[in-house]
């Protein structure tokens, strides 16, 4: 990966591609992406599906 962004979550630097959380559209219709590392993507995920 050319470039390494930051997991928004733990704050590490991500050495493989990880996952992407987009926010819903704000009043002018912009969105923002956060990058999620693989341990953080999987956490998120399963919190999700415990509420569930």
């Amino acid at each position: 990966m050319a470039i390494k962004p930051v997991c928004e979550k733990c704050k590490n630097e991500l050495e493989d591609f990880g996952g992407i959380l987009l926010s819903p559209p704000d009043e002018n219709e912009k969105v923002k992406k956060s990058h999620l590392c693989k341990s953080c993507y999987e956490k998120i995920i399963n919190e999700i599906k415990e509420s569930s």
